[in-house]
Order: structure tokens, then C-alpha cells, then sequence
């Protein structure tokens, strides 16, 4: 089947401009045939004038929701008060396809913490790796001595792929400073939980962490604390049955020692290494990682160039 558009190559206004004419030029072929309607015609020619551009930053380009003012490190995004827990900050990793970002969330889709003042943007993945895992098989073992970190960097996740598809993508991800150690209270503020992270003493460059107990936090409207109660906590954007409706678990890992969040959503310390948990990698990219298009929803999510 063939949809024939005469302005291949020219800008998106045009292209808009042009929704209406019966004089139009695309070959549908290059898509497997998987397009039958003109619509979805124009989504894929978007997003190949898209690829081809200088793309953005969203920092240049004012998305709704993220924070302007630095929070927690980040330019982030925090928490809607509404009823869906709104947060337009999907991204597909993996694939500059975004039918098949779409189609496919498990292995594609993930959520933007933040950025840093670099611009590289700060990614979790939004739904659960198929396995749970233990943190580790021995007590004691911190972040960069675990069974988890290791994995993670390893073939859990960096170089399965199941996940990542080949080094060009795992070469998109940054090698950063990872800050790791034991956090004694939770039940404060987001602020103040970002201060005893950011201040912990022990630290290691790797591409693939986990959130801190801030990112969730930070992630409730007004980065308030999650322990006051199970309703508030399950508010954040980043809480597992906000975006995963099916995990292997239903307590997830977090990046300090033995921290949790439990089944109500509320994060605790654990004294248990070996319990098999939800886990959702973390990483920065690279800084000069650029957006193509996209408007961040889960149906229209930000494609990297």
C-alpha cells in the first residue's frame, strides 16, 4: 500500500499545512506496510524530519511539569496532585520507533527523573525487570560490593538484551558518580533525605544504579516525606503501580543499604539482603543526548535522536 504526500523533506508546518490535500508522497513500504491511514503516515515522516534535525533540549524547551529551579540536584520533575498522578515525562529508550516504543513499553519505555545541570537527563525505567532480584546473597554488602550492582551493570540488564539491544544504546548511557552507604531516618522531607545522600561518603562510577530515597520522594506533589501515610506515598509518579501493572514483585529496591519500598508504598529500612525485590534501573545519559520529538504523554512519548 502507498499514501503519496508531495512534501517529503519539507518542515512540520507544512506538513501540517498539507493534512488535507489528496497530492501526498510516502511510501509506505519502508514501514513493513504498517500504516493504513494517513494519520500514522505523518506520525512516522514526524519523527524521520525529526531525526534528521539538530533536535532540543527540554531545558530550552519548557515541557510542562519540570521543575526550573534546581530540586534535590535535578531540574525535575515532581508530582501533580490529581486524581491519575499525571506526569508527562515518558521516554523511549532503545528504539527511535515510536509505534514500537508504544507496543512494546516493557522493553522501551521509561520516565525522566530530572536532568542536571550538564543536561543529562536522569531515566528510570518505567516498568519492572521481568525477574526479581536479591540485593545480595551475604549481609553487610553495600551498593558497590553487591550481587544487584553487579548484575545491573552486567547481564540483569546492561548486556542483556532483552533490555538493550546492542552497545550502540548502552554507549548512550553515562558513566557517573554513584553515592552509596546507609541512611539511618527516612521519615523527613525530601530535602532532607537529599542531604544525607548527597553527603554519604562511599562512591562509585558506573553506568546503571537504582533511585535514591529522594527521587521518590521528590516525586510526590511538593516533595513531602512517604512515611506519614500509605495513601501519600503511593502518590508518587515513581511508585511500581503507577507504571507497572503487572510486576514480579510487590516491594522494590532503592540505591542506599537494604531500603525498600514496602507493599503500602512506604520506604523502610530492611535488615534482609537476601529477599528477592522489584527492580527498575536508573541512568543518566550522555550529555549531549538530544530530544527529536514528542510531547513526553504515555501515547506520545519524548524519542531520542
Amino acid at each position: 500500500m502507498y499514501i503519496y504526500f508531495l512534501f517529503v523533506g519539507i518542515t512540520s508546518l507544512a506538513i501540517a499545512e498539507s493534512i488535507n490535500s489528496n497530492e501526498v508522497l510516502y511510501d509506505n513500504s519502508n514501514s513493513n506496510n504498517s500504516h493504513n491511514n494517513v494519520q500514522d503516515a505523518l506520525d512516522d515522516i514526524y519523527n524521520i524530519i525529526d531525526h534528521n534535525s539538530v533536535g532540543f533540549s527540554l531545558l530550552t524547551n519548557t515541557p510542562t511539569g519540570l521543575s526550573y529551579e534546581l530540586v534535590g540536584g535535578l531540574y525535575r520533575y515532581q508530582g501533580v496532585q490529581d486524581n491519575n498522578n499525571t506526569v508527562d515525562n515518558y521516554i523511549c529508550f532503545g528504539t527511535t520507533n515510536k509505534n514500537d516504543c508504544v507496543s512494546d513499553t516493557d522493553k522501551y519505555m521509561y520516565r525522566i527523573i530530572g536532568i542536571n545541570t550538564s543536561g543529562q537527563m536522569k531515566l528510570i525505567k518505567k516498568e519492572a525487570l521481568n525477574t526479581a532480584y536479591a540485593w545480595n546473597s551475604t549481609s553487610g554488602a553495600y551498593w558497590a560490593q553487591s550481587d544487584l550492582y553487579a548484575g545491573l551493570n552486567g547481564s540483569y540488564f546492561l548486556t542483556n538484551t532483552t533490555y538493550i539491544s546492542d552497545s550502540t544504546w548502552s554507549n548512550r548511557i553515562a558513566t557517573v558518580n554513584w553515592l552509596y552507604g546507609r541512611v539511618n531516618n527516612g521519615n523527613v522531607l525530601a530535602s532532607e533525605v537529599y542531604n544525607i545522600e548527597s553527603n554519604l561518603s562511599d562512591s562509585v562510577n558506573a553506568k546503571i544504579g537504582l533511585m535514591y530515597l529522594h527521587d521518590y520522594y521528590y516525586g510526590l506533589p511538593g516533595g513531602n516525606n512517604c512515611n506519614s501515610s500509605a495513601s501519600t506515598c503511593r502518590k508518587s509518579w515513581i511508585y511500581i503501580s503507577n507504571n507497572d501493572n503487572n510486576p514480579p514483585y510487590n516491594q522494590e529496591w532503592f540505591c542506599v543499604n537494604n531500603w525498600r519500598i514496602f507493599n503500602d508504598g512506604q520506604a523502610r529500612d530492611s535488615t534482609s539482603n537476601s529477599a528477592e525485590l522489584i527492580v527498575r534501573p536508573v541512568f543518566f545519559l550522555s550529555a549531549n543526548e538530544r530530544i527529536a520529538g514528542g510531547s513526553g504523554t504515555i501515547t506520545d512519548p519524548y524519542i531520542l535522536e
